[in-house]
């Protein structure tokens, strides 16, 4: 549509006059009438006043209509592309260009501080990291301050915690990761406990199964690793220990050993008995907790694309997308094992013939 036809019709639904408009615009008559019978066009510096009058965008004063929500979801579509290959910094850039173009949704905020955070995991540089961290700070503080929905706040809550007691920046602060933490609901209280009992009715049977199931995962994984990252371990006999745990824990639930995928979290199990073991130059066992390490990184690497089902009893219920698996490293998981063995503690390993060949 042209503009001078839009104009013409925005004017009618507003049911003003040609002489209003020009009154409110400081133009002539003449000059509105003009732009209507396509005469002449508004300068560009009428543009915006102009939409602003019509309660619309230049784009729809132009005849530009986007499908807005068609362009907010491909940005979600873009970052999981790119959350799954662990490409964190163009995510970054990704949400940087969508906050830019959507300044007040406060959920392409969230997900911009979600990735500026991530980029601590990523090896870069110590300055920019730190410039990123305290950017989520200011964006999550932000989210607290200006928006309601319950959902987004939460992670706010919970990227501010997690930014606060990190030790390595100079701005951590214990007393503000409590405040915010004291913020965040009981663990009673989070939607997936809630959602096991808000699916009540026979036809609803289904969903409330699949939660409960998927909470089994969730939850036991959480536990796992709050065993081998206890911050009371000091020395590798605990250490051994909580893995050894974490492992049995794991292989009670998953008894059919389909850990899809929960095979990156077995594997970085095997991976911390290796180096345990490693340290003290344990030939056998350090070779056999690779040899697992590498055969969960090799399960987990070749998961097919598309929503997976576990099978073992208690989580039969339970699915993983492998669409919506976030990585914050580019590499296979198979790639990450041989990483770790470049560590020192393998060095009394370096011409053994079995270790070599395991390593290809």
């Amino acid at each position: 549509m042209n503009i001078g036809a839009k104009l013409k019709e925005l004017r009618h639904k507003k049911d003003s006059t040609q002489e209003q408009l020009a009154e409110y615009l400081n133009v002539s008559v003449s000059a509105v009438s003009q732009w209507e019978s396509e005469k002449t066009y508004p300068d560009i510096t009428m543009l915006i006043p102009l939409a602003n009058f019509f309660d619309v965008t230049v784009d729809e004063l132009l005849g530009r209509e986007p499908d807005k929500e068609k362009d907010i979801s491909s940005y979600y579509e873009r970052a999981k592309t790119l959350s799954n290959e662990g490409k964190v910094w163009e995510e970054v850039s990704l949400w940087r260009e969508a906050v830019q173009k959507y300044p007040n949704y406060y959920n392409y905020l969230r997900m911009l501080a979600y990735a500026l955070n991530a980029t601590y995991y990523c090896g870069g540089d110590d300055e920019e990291v730190q410039k990123n961290a305290q950017e989520a700070i200011n964006i999550c503080e932000r989210i607290l301050r200006d928006c309601t929905d319950s959902n987004i706040r939460h992670s706010a809550i919970s990227i501010l915690v997690y930014t606060y007691s990190n030790a390595r920046f100079p701005f951590a602060n214990e007393e503000k990761a409590v405040h915010y933490a004291l913020m965040a609901p009981d663990i009673c209280s989070c939607k997936e406990l809630l959602l096991e009992h808000a699916y009540f009715t026979e036809n609803s049977k289904n969903e409330a199964l699949a939660i409960i199931h998927n909470n089994r995962l969730r939850l036991l994984d959480l536990l796992c690793i709050r065993l081998y990252c206890d911050i009371n371990i000091d020395n590798d006999d605990d250490l051994i220990l909580a893995c050894n745990t974490a492992l049995k824990l794991w292989e009670t639930l998953v008894e059919d050993g389909n850990y899809l995928f929960y095979h990156c979290r077995i594997q970085m199990i095997h991976e911390i008995l290796a180096r345990c073991y490693a340290r003290r130059q344990n030939r056998e066992a350090t070779l056999k907790a690779l040899r697992a390490a590498l055969y969960h990184a090799e399960k987990y690497d070749s998961l097919p694309p598309g929503e997976l089902h576990y099978t073992s009893k208690f989580i039969s219920a339970a699915t993983t997308n492998t669409a919506s698996i976030f990585k914050n490293y580019t590499e296979t998981n198979v790639e990450c094992v041989r990483k770790t063995v470049l560590r020192n503690e393998f060095d009394f390993l370096r011409n053994d013939p079995e270790f070599i060949k395991l390593l290809g």
